[in-house]
């Protein structure tokens, strides 16, 4: 936006009188199109409907892009301290540490744009406080949309409140906000009754769903890359031929691409940005690339901690319903309930044989 504002800034200084009398002598001959302007916001309105995370204070990574959309503050890194910040006891929802390692502070504001106008979101806000160490040395207030969320803030005593047992430890705090008109969504930063507010990264994420997640996997049109994941390795079919989604045993079938890619290994999925509270079809997708007999690979899988399945065979469970052939597809569906966190979890563990691998996760809105 500063190098936006210096251009215009020069073309004023620069264009002599007449010539801009004349620019507005063309113009009042033309109709004035504002085609470019209005498509340029289209794609941007689009841009962020899907979330964002945000790396404050910093130049961003992967899965986090670099700091903007601030106004105020400035910014400073950790110095090359060592820390907990992903700690479970105050981190519901883990990130990159680099992302950890910046931060913005003093007075600051936050104005998200390119959201889904009207479309609730989790505001996740992460905290780590790398210059005090001692409980009432920073305290400031955070407020969403002009509604405060915290106030009187201590990072340092949040952490200790949590169990926290040492210093710079993480902190994440979650709120749900609702995209205004103009797809926004404000994230106010103020002084409280010592020192200067901070804050490390910020995401926001879209809330009822539904999440597709392509296990292992790049994504595509309608699935996210594999996220939300601890544990398991991934992996390809290898070029092999398949019918994924025989109708036999997939209800709801999803692009070639999404079962060629699996993550194996004990794995947990945290599938996040859920309305707490909320019933969803949670809809596992099985092929297994690796073996072809039954036997060969029986495991267990959990939701939100509750066995739904137990020593489960996809070769078995694929002629069990009529498959005729290798590589044919499983869908198996089950009904779950979103934590007070927005959050439904899926585990998958070891059973009698082999490892447990899945190809793509579907958490759909219960109809």
């Amino acid at each position: 936006m500063q190098a936006s504002t210096f251009r215009t800034a020069r073309l004023r200084r620069s264009a002599p009188v007449w010539l801009i009398a004349l620019a507005v002598c063309l113009l009042g001959a033309v109709p004035f199109s504002a085609g470019g302007t209005a498509h340029a916001a289209t794609a941007a309105a689009a841009a962020n409907a899907g979330g964002v995370n945000i790396d404050a204070g910093g130049a961003g990574d992967a899965t986090f892009q670099p700091d903007e959309y601030y106004s105020g503050g400035l910014t400073a890194d950790n110095q090359g301290q060592a820390g907990n910040p992903n700690w479970p006891g105050g981190v519901a929802h883990p990130i990159p540490v680099s992302d950890w390692n910046t931060y913005r502070y003093l007075d600051n504001t936050y104005q998200i744009p390119s959201l889904t106008p009207g479309a609730a979101y989790q505001v996740r806000l992460y905290f780590l406080d790398w210059y005090f160490t001692q409980v009432g040395q920073r305290v400031f207030n955070v407020a969403v949309n002009g509604t405060p969320v915290l106030s009187d803030f201590d990072i340092v005593k949040a952490a200790g409140d949590l169990g926290a047992d040492g210093t710079h430890q993480g902190i994440e705090k979650d709120f749900t906000a609702t995209a205004d008109a103009g797809g926004t969504i404000s994230i106010a930063f103020t002084r409280g009754s010592e020192n200067q507010a901070m804050v490390n990264a910020i995401s926001l994420v879209p809330v009822n769903g539904p999440v597709d997640i392509d296990c292992g996997g790049a994504g595509d049109a309608t699935f996210l890359p594999d996220q939300d994941y601890t544990g398991g390795t991934a992996g390809t079919s290898n070029g092999q031929a398949g019918n994924p989604n025989w109708p036999g045993g997939v209800a709801n079938p999803i692009p070639v691409g999404d079962w060629n890619t699996f993550r194996a290994g004990a794995t947990s999925y945290q599938i996040p940005g859920l309305v707490p509270g909320s019933a969803y079809q949670v809809r596992l997708y099985f092929l297994d690339w690796v073996h072809t007999q039954v036997g060969q690979r029986v495991f267990n899988v959990a939701v939100n901690g509750s066995p739904v399945l137990t020593n489960f065979d996809i070769v078995q469970a694929a002629g069990d319903l009529g498959a005729d052939g290798t590589y044919q597809g499983i869908e198996k569906d089950f009904a779950a309930t979103a934590d007070t966190n927005g959050d439904v979890t899926i585990a998958f563990t070891a059973g009698s044989a082999d490892q447990p691998l899945v190809n793509a996760i579907s958490v759909v809105p219960a109809s």
